[in-house]
């Protein structure tokens, strides 16, 4: 069946270049700053006229479906700020590893909101779209700008930076995820005292040479996976420099070669390798623009009206 009235863009990842996390708002959302860049890594979502109901249809990676999934609840809150049936079908093309600190749940929610507002004829400011995006989760409004970025608060706040060289980045995904939520209730059982909870000004990464700066996450996941200690241990001797990215659980590696490369898939048969690299805005920009028309063909997928 072919949807002309359809409309589909990429919904590229992330990495945390620094993660600093503070103390715990009466919100219930821990205070972060944060150096966010996107990544070429990408899912990718089409979205088309429905049928009575909001239809997901997933390919690819497993991902969780019904009212849990970020791009039924961002169809959902759209449908809700105009004031409409959130009629549509939606088909997510899921490659980015879930559970892994790299954004892609939010990144779908994001590039949902976009597509829907099109499709339903929805000329909403950017200011609308944000403010849509922060009640979905803390990481959606970023995805609205892309590129590289500073992030505070609980991380709806959002300052692009001018664009850095790309840089080649590599991928290490063990066969396990990590809950954010998780990872965060666990560094508030292991953090410092409240007093003692500020926030780095200005992060590292502004004053070093290095690409990374601290991840205060790390020491959370490390405490719940003591595995991924023996991971970033054992990839260190293949790169310049190695980070947990997010609350985890990737690895993200620079400067390996392709040899570096080879040996990793030797040492780690279980775990995932992806190559990427940075993403100017510009690049996000194009990555993520939506455009019209595309084939709904016989899938072997879940739907989760």
């Amino acid at each position: 069946m072919r949807l002309e009235s359809g409309f589909s863009a990429e919904a590229p990842a992330k990495i945390n270049r620094e993660l600093r996390v503070g103390k715990l708002r009466s919100d219930g959302y821990h205070e972060i700053r944060s150096r966010i860049v996107s990544i070429d890594l990408a899912d990718s979502i089409a979205v088309a006229p429905g049928r009575g109901s909001l239809e997901l249809f997933c390919v690819g990676l497993h991902v969780p479906g019904g009212e849990s999934n970020l791009v039924v609840r961002a169809a959902r809150a759209m449908a809700a700020r105009l004031g409409r049936t959130a009629d549509a079908r939606i088909l997510l093309t899921k490659r980015i590893p879930v559970g892994a600190g790299l954004g892609g749940g939010s990144s779908d929610a994001a590039r949902t909101l976009a597509l829907l507002s099109r499709l339903w004829d929805a000329e909403l400011p950017d200011g609308d779209l944000a403010r849509i995006a922060g009640t979905i989760g803390s990481d959606v409004p970023f995805f609205l700008v892309g590129g590289e970025a500073e992030v505070s608060g609980r991380g709806e706040i959002v300052a692009p930076l001018p664009d850095s060289e790309s840089v080649g980045l590599l991928l290490l995904v063990p066969p396990f995820s990590i809950s954010t939520r998780e990872a965060y209730e666990t560094w508030s059982r292991i953090a410092p005292p409240a007093g003692d909870q500020r926030l780095a000004s200005p992060l590292e990464v502004d004053s070093s040479e290095a690409f990374f700066g601290a991840n205060d996450l790390a020491l959370a996941v490390l405490q719940m996976r003591p595995e991924m200690s023996v991971l970033i241990e054992s990839v260190r001797p293949f790169a310049s420099e190695a980070a947990i990215t997010g609350s985890g659980s990737a690895i993200v590696l620079k400067g390996v070669s392709a040899a570096g490369e080879a040996g990793l898939a030797a040492r780690h048969p279980e775990a995932r390798l992806h190559r990427c690299r940075t993403l100017s805005r510009e690049e996000y920009r194009l990555r993520t623009e939506s455009s019209g028309g595309f084939q709904w063909r016989s899938l072997k997928s879940r739907s989760f009206p």
